[in-house]
Formats: structure tokens, sequence, C-alpha cells
């Protein structure tokens, strides 16, 4: 009965990854490397929701969302709904996204964060926040090709600290 109990919550290992993947966001990088930032931070907030859907939801990912807000001095809410939105496809569209084969994984992110961004590049346009993008796919390529490297880690890190999702109760 106690090694049913042995295992860690998931948020033991989301708050740290969380505060790292928000300093890898609002990192400078040099203007030529700038348009292919990855988004990390969706990245690791859609991890988790599809880890541990019961603790790591929408709420977390508006959460997420409004800090990036906070630190880069973008419109309020703008990241925020854009990562809520990312996860709300997942999970809502989605119900076996862990079972996916992996490259229908990295073309689901493809999507999922092309669409967060259209979203959040309209959203700063009402803002009044005019700045043109020439490619705003070329973050989204990016994103979804370091999607293996990052559920790979992820994965690693949960299995290592003995992580685990709650139990589902069946009735």
């Amino acid at each position: 009965m106690a090694a049913a109990n042995d295992s860690r919550s998931t948020y033991f290992l989301f708050f740290p990854l969380l505060f790292m993947a928000l300093v890898i966001d609002i990192i400078r990088l040099p203007e030529i490397i700038n348009p292919y930032r990855p988004d990390i931070l969706s990245l690791c907030v859609i991890f988790f929701a599809t880890f541990d859907p019961a603790r790591v939801n929408i709420g977390w990912a508006w959460i997420a969302g409004l800090l990036l807000d906070l630190l880069t001095g973008a419109p309020l809410s703008q990241h925020a709904l854009c990562l809520a939105l990312q996860v709300f496809l997942i999970l809502s569209q989605f119900q076996r996204f862990a079972l996916f084969a992996l490259w229908q994984q990295i073309l689901i992110i493809l999507v999922v964060n092309l669409l967060g961004h259209v979203l959040g590049y309209w959203i700063s346009h009402l803002a009044g926040q005019v700045n043109y993008e020439e490619s705003i796919a070329a973050s989204s390529v990016v994103t979804a090709a370091l999607w293996p490297v990052i559920s790979l880690l992820c994965l690693f890190l949960c299995r290592a600290l003995n992580l685990a999702p709650p139990a589902h109760k069946e009735n």
C-alpha cells in the first residue's frame, strides 16, 4: 500500500520547468535568430496538460501566459489567450494526443502553435502594437521540430523523479 503513494505530484517538476521556460522566452536573441525563436513555454504546458490534465489544464496555461505577458510587456492576456487556446485545442480535440504517432504529434503541435501565433499577431494589431512579421510560421515550425526533444526530456524527468498523474477512479 505504501508503494502506491510513493509518487510525487507533477507540480514538483511543472513549476521549475515553467520558470525555466519563462526565462528562456525572455532572453534576448540576435536579430537573425529571433524570428525562429521556439515557444518553449507552450511546449512545456502542452506536455504537462496531456501528461496530467487533472492538475495542469487551461487555467495553468492562462496563468503561465499572463506571467509571460507581464515579463515581456505584451498587452495583458495576449500570450495568456494564445496559450490557453493551444491547450484547449489539444485537450478538447485530441483526447488521445499522447497515443498518436510522433509525426502526428509534431503536425498537431505545428498547426495549434501556428493558430496561437496568428491569434497573438491579431491581438497585437488590435492593441495598436503594429509590427509586421514576414515569417510568422518560422517560429511554429521550429517549435514543432523541438516537440520530440522537449516531450522526451520531460517524460524522462517525470520518470526519474517518480512523478505520476493522479489515479483515475473507475465507477
